[in-house]
C-alpha cells in the first residue's frame, strides 16, 4: 500500500503529539490547552482522511451498481 503525503503528515503529527503527551504526563512540556488543541487538530485530520477514503469507496460502489443496472436493462430487452 502506497503512503501518500497526507498519511505521512498525520503519522508524524500523531507521533509528535504522543511524545508531547508523554512529556506532559511525566512533568510538563506544553500547556494543557495547547495539548488539547493539538489533539483536536489531529482528530480533524484523521476525520478528513477517513471521509476522503469513504468518498472514493462510494464512487467505486456507485460505478459497480451502475454496471449491474446496465446488465439488467440489456437482459430485459
Amino acid at each position: 500500500m502506497k503512503l501518500k503525503w497526507v498519511d505521512i503528515l498525520l503519522i508524524l503529527l500523531g507521533l509528535f503529539i504522543a511524545y508531547q503527551l508523554l512529556r506532559a504526563i511525566l512533568g510538563g512540556s506544553w500547556q494543557t490547552e495547547s495539548l488539547i488543541i493539538a489533539l483536536l487538530m489531529f482528530n480533524l485530520g484523521l476525520t478528513w482522511k477517513l471521509s476522503i477514503g469513504f468518498e472514493r469507496l462510494n464512487m467505486k460502489f456507485e460505478g459497480h451498481i451502475s454496471w449491474h443496472k446496465s446488465v439488467e436493462s440489456r437482459n430485459e430487452k
